[in-house]
């Protein structure tokens, strides 16, 4: 990997941590969880992963923010339609509930489906830039550690698991 690409995945990584640590300090100042979730979409041996435009040099498990009296599995089924284009039919399951790194209340829920239906949108929108399908034994280097660790987690069986993001 060239530096140019190394240097723009590390402040990638950065920036998704501070949009992250934003949204949490939001959701304290309103007295709310600063609950999040991923899904990890599987097709075939294939995984899909988006890009942001605020970190347009890492590649991520698509997701977001749980909002206010919405389920996680509800959360995460949200989240595929408007970042993927894709209808989530049902959840598989859960690899986890994960403690985030910015505080108590910070926590992800990660699901798992191969459940779908529908297209991949393949129209940049205000928050996804780029949308992929790769092969789940050669992930991009791109990929965020924590995002890494998630789809690992599922490639190797785990279910239920708890831990720090």
């Amino acid at each position: 990997m060239s530096l140019f690409r190394r240097v723009g995945m590390y402040l990638s990584f950065a920036l998704i941590y501070k949009a992250h640590a934003a949204r949490y300090l939001l959701a304290a100042i309103r007295g709310e969880k600063a609950e999040g979730v991923r899904a990890i979409i599987i097709d075939e041996n294939r995984v899909l992963l988006v890009r942001h435009w605020y970190a347009p040099w890492a590649w991520t498990l698509l997701g977001g923010g749980i909002a206010r009296n919405e389920e996680p599995e509800e959360a995460a089924i949200r989240e595929a339609r408007e970042e993927t284009g894709l209808v989530l039919r049902t959840i598989a399951g859960k690899i986890g509930i994960y403690k985030g790194v910015v505080g108590k209340n910070d926590k992800v829920h990660v699901f798992y489906t191969r459940d779908f239906e529908g297209s991949l949108a393949m129209k940049p929108n205000l928050e996804i830039m780029a949308r992929s399908w790769f092969d789940i034994d050669n992930l991009p280097l791109e990929l965020s550690p924590a995002n890494r660790r998630r789809i690992e987690a599922y490639r190797s069986g785990q279910r239920n698991e708890s831990g720090k993001w």
